[in-house]
């Protein structure tokens, strides 16, 4: 099965387009959301936006209309990617991406994003295949947050890439007890950590070429959006994989891990305010 068949097709729409849709259209008509945090709307944002913040859109505690258009927009572009993913996925009509953020809104140099590449499982997929391709992600995730701990001079993103890799080691302990408690049986790690590419939570590959600009940003906006991204993008990876699979057992499975990815959304929020009151102005 392909990509494209779980995963939504995201509309992305390019500055200057969104700009002429916003000039034409009659107010009141779509809305425009801010997925940042309110600090960051504070200091600027683009006029007439409903301020969503990712975490809070997730959690589903603001309404959206789901009937009127929605552009959605970030700093740079990585928030609300993952944003406009969770809103096709909850039935939203008709969402608009807006590429490059408030950064290129404003003429500044956006951070790219990455690209998502992944075959996903049959409808009919047997349990145990369903957690080998979870530890297999797991593992992936593990490992590029370990190459950005080791890459980062920042020790403070050091301490927050290594807190990440913990978590999926946490996974794949949680993975591993219950492929024994359902299969009878030791998960044998070796034959997932043999591969030759390693899969990323979200769907998506390391990238030597991500690792290292993200590691070298001093925008710490840009670590934490990207940091939230992945997550989402995880958390709507298994939901959308619940969906799609007609065995209850797979479905249940799924559903636990996109629990525990709303525990990692909510840390790394929570990490992201108090690095930011930290180094207010």
């Amino acid at each position: 099965m392909k990509w494209d068949s779980v995963f939504p097709e995201i509309n992305s729409i390019r500055t200057e387009d969104a700009k002429s849709y916003l000039e034409s259209a009659a107010t009141g008509s779509y809305q425009l959301v801010d997925v940042r945090q309110p600090n960051e709307f504070m200091r600027q944002h683009l006029p007439g936006a409903l301020l969503v913040p990712l975490n809070d859109l997730v959690a589903e505690r603001v309404v959206l209309d789901k009937e009127k258009p929605t552009l959605v927009y970030c700093k740079s572009g990585e928030r609300s990617l993952a944003a406009s993913q969770w809103l096709i996925g909850e039935d939203f009509k008709d969402v608009r991406h807006i590429l490059g953020g408030i950064d290129g809104w404003l003429g500044n140099r956006a951070f790219g994003h990455y690209d998502l590449n992944l075959g996903l499982l049959k409808q009919d997929t047997e349990f145990s295949d369903a957690i080998s391709m979870a530890f297999a992600m797991e593992e992936g995730m593990r490992l590029f947050y370990l190459e950005l701990a080791r890459e980062t001079s920042d020790e403070t993103f050091k301490k927050l890439y290594r807190k990440l890799a913990s978590f999926e080691v946490e996974h794949k302990s949680d993975l591993s007890r219950k492929y024994l408690a359902v299969e009878g049986k030791e998960l044998i790690q070796k034959e997932f950590e043999d591969r030759q590419i390693q899969i990323m939570e979200g769907g998506g590959s390391a990238d030597i070429t991500l690792i290292k600009s993200l590691a070298g940003t001093e925008d710490a906006l840009d670590i934490f959006g990207l940091a939230l991204a992945f997550e989402i993008q995880a958390y709507d990876f298994y939901v959308r994989l619940s969906r799609h699979t007609v065995r209850p057992e797979v479905k249940s499975f799924f559903l636990e891990m996109a629990d525990a990815e709303k525990i990692h959304l909510a840390f790394i929020s929570n990490e992201m305010d108090t690095y930011l009151k930290n180094h207010s102005e």
